[in-house]
């Protein structure tokens, strides 16, 4: 599990934590952080909702940590994979290959498969704050 409190429902690391840790790395420039470059990935569990009003917040508790699972083995060499909120789980990737690592599990989790998934990834740049970084992850996950 980490050293990261834990979302009870999908037993990822907290928004807390995930917090914590953008804060830790964006503190210098995303180029010259702990562990390099940082992108994220996130994904939007589709159909939670409907799954709560059909069947009941245990289904689809079920159903957001069914997609915790598939994020967590997507995500293999992440730093972190956290509960955003409601339904959006994210990876946090660092390194020269972080960018790529992001897009590509983006793509893997996208479209088909259960629970079905939307994905989109971005990466930090210049001058990005947890903030920044997370609200350019959900707009781009808009558009997706």
């Amino acid at each position: 599990m980490g050293p990261f409190p834990h979302d009870h429902v999908t037993g990822l690391a907290t928004r807390g934590a995930l917090e914590a840790l953008l804060a830790a790395l964006l503190a210098e420039s995303p180029d010259t952080a702990a562990f390099g470059p940082l992108a994220m990935t996130i994904v939007d569990c589709i159909g939670l909702k409907a799954v709560n009003e059909r069947e009941g917040f245990l289904a689809g508790d079920a159903l957001l940590a069914a997609a915790a699972g598939r994020l967590r083995r997507a995500a293999g060499g992440a730093r972190l994979v956290a509960r955003l909120g409601g339904d959006e789980l994210v990876a946090v990737f660092g390194g020269a290959g972080a960018a790529a690592a992001a897009e590509g599990t983006g793509r893997a989790l996208a479209g088909d498969g259960f629970p079905p998934l939307r994905a989109a990834a971005v990466a930090a740049v210049p001058g990005d704050t947890p903030a920044t970084l997370v609200e350019r992850l959900y707009a781009t996950l808009r558009r997706s």
